[in-house]
């Protein structure tokens, strides 16, 4: 095959794959502007009328705006503590030695394989006195997606040149100093691929959440769509605008993040 073929080889490709992903999502985005009756056609065909009104149901009737606000403070500390947590721990298993730290590093790798046991895990909270409540869902997703996070981060360490803890060093920067003035600002791509990664998996979090919150009024989204869904389930109109609603935030976060992503991906495997 020569080089020109191969080009357009892969170019049909591409265009075959994107339309696989964006023919189901016009459906839904265009089927959460319909009607009732046009909606059940499933078709591509712009909307008679278009009823924006079918979002303002969704919003009151499906209580969109509490499950919203659990779910920005469940993923969004989420985030933020695989973030520190996973950037400290990747930039110490990185610059140091010893068959201490490859053991640590081990572990942690194990808990990418390892599922959780929730039994422990709920008794464990029940004796903190967390069962039930935000911090213990937090804590256990950050510690459920930091060996994810550390295993990208210290590829990404490693690529960095020990000259510059050296310089550091030499100008009289201490260990907390180097770290959140050196080398912290340089883990951007690999920071935006965890916060892309931690964000959709913290966000559509739904067994956890199941085991750990009780308490209807704490609920997340998926809890929320699920609810939604169970009642409204008939009316496709509905359930689009709902699932659009539930899938908006992330996609505007992946479209902020994404061109740091290949290169965050590519240091935590190559240099891993």
């Amino acid at each position: 095959m020569s080089k020109k073929s191969g080009i357009w080889f892969r170019t049909i490709l591409a265009i075959i794959g994107s339309l696989i992903i964006l023919i189901p999502l016009l459906l839904v985005i265009l089927g959460s502007l319909k009607s009732s009756a046009e909606v059940v056609k499933l078709d591509l065909r712009l909307p008679n009328e278009w009823m924006c009104s079918n979002y303002q149901t969704v919003f009151v009737e499906g209580k969109l705006l509490n499950g919203l606000k659990n779910s920005l403070l469940v993923t969004g500390s989420t985030v933020l503590l695989t973030v520190i947590a996973g950037s400290m721990t990747a930039y110490f298993l990185s610059r140091r030695q010893g068959r201490g730290v490859r053991a640590l590093f081990f572990m942690f790798f194990a808990g990418l394989i390892a599922p959780p046991s929730m039994i422990p895990t709920i008794k464990l909270l029940q004796t903190l006195h967390i069962s039930g409540e935000f911090i213990g869902l937090i804590l256990f997703l950050t510690a459920l997606y930091l060996p994810l996070a550390i295993f990208i981060m210290s590829g990404f360490v490693r690529s960095l040149p020990r000259e510059l803890d050296e310089a550091a060093t030499i100008d009289g920067a201490g260990s907390f100093l180097l770290f959140t003035r050196v080398i912290f600002p340089l883990l951007k791509p690999s920071i935006a691929t965890i916060t892309v990664f931690v964000s959709i998996y913290a966000w559509n979090d739904f067994l956890n959440t199941l085991y750990i919150i009780s308490d209807s009024n704490k609920w997340t989204l998926p809890f929320s769509v699920y609810n939604f869904v169970s009642q409204y389930g008939t009316e496709w109109q509905y359930v689009f605008a709902d699932l659009l609603a539930v899938m908006l935030p992330m996609l505007i976060v992946y479209l902020f993040l994404q061109r740091y992503i290949i290169e965050g991906m590519t240091a935590g495997s190559v240099k891993g």
